[in-house]
């Protein structure tokens, strides 16, 4: 973790279930009405803002203060999505200094950033986790990343949505079905990879990730050193 992130907080609904739960147990409710499925998120492919890498983090019943409280975190100036991530190129800064964005949707926070792997460090989201839920799905700019759910400080369920084919975590064989179910493509096409970590995020917290939802959202700019 060395450079530049744009974290964005934009809350969401509630968690979504997974298929093949026939009992609803702490953390896992039942299945959303309509299940996302990756050919949803296709508008991503020509969305030009976040193609060098992101990563979005959703923080269930934290606000955005509690949010940024969690992670010692220096708020700076509210701004909109271009001015988040307009550049395309994250947000430089001292090294091991992220730039954070906070926005608000109902029970959710969501943590955007820009070429950021804020959202995919251990030694943050578990804490940033304690007490609640937390949904993050990381890419980096050669295609790979980090797909995590991790609930009260314990990692559900890990894996790189670009190798859907080893997941780790201590629900990973509870969730399987529900990963298959969005449409990860075995074929390892790139593009699908990331439509269906979008649409397995949207399971999970019954928001869809739209584009109107992204851009409609004012962000509180926030100066984040992890460990500093």
């Amino acid at each position: 973790m060395r450079r530049r992130s744009f974290v964005r907080l934009a809350a969401a609904g509630a968690v979504a279930g997974l298929a093949g739960c026939t009992s609803r147990r702490p953390g896992l409710p039942l299945a959303s009405p309509r299940l996302a499925v990756a050919g949803d998120y296709s508008w991503f492919a020509l969305d030009r803002d976040l193609r060098r890498g992101f990563c979005f983090t959703w923080v269930r019943d934290l606000t955005p203060a509690e949010v940024l409280d969690r992670l010692d975190g220096e708020e700076l100036q509210q701004v909109t999505w271009q001015q988040l991530v307009g550049s395309g190129d994250g947000q430089r800064g001292a090294a091991g200094r992220y730039f954070i964005g906070v926005a608000r949707a109902d029970d959710w926070s969501l943590i955007v950033e820009d070429r950021g792997d804020l959202g995919a460090t251990d030694a943050v989201v578990l804490p940033l986790s304690r007490g609640t839920r937390l949904i993050s799905h990381q890419r980096g700019e050669d295609g790979h990343g980090r797909f995590l759910v991790v609930e009260d400080g314990v990692i559900q369920l890990d894996f790189d949505p670009a190798a859907p084919g080893k997941i780790s975590g201590v629900r990973s064989a509870e969730l399987k079905p529900t990963i298959d179910a969005v449409g990860f493509d075995t074929g390892d096409d790139p593009a699908v990879a990331i439509e269906a970590a979008f649409a397995l995020a949207a399971r999970f917290t019954e928001i869809p990730m739209t584009q109107d939802l992204l851009r409609t959202r004012t962000y509180l700019l926030t100066a984040v050193s992890p460990g500093g």
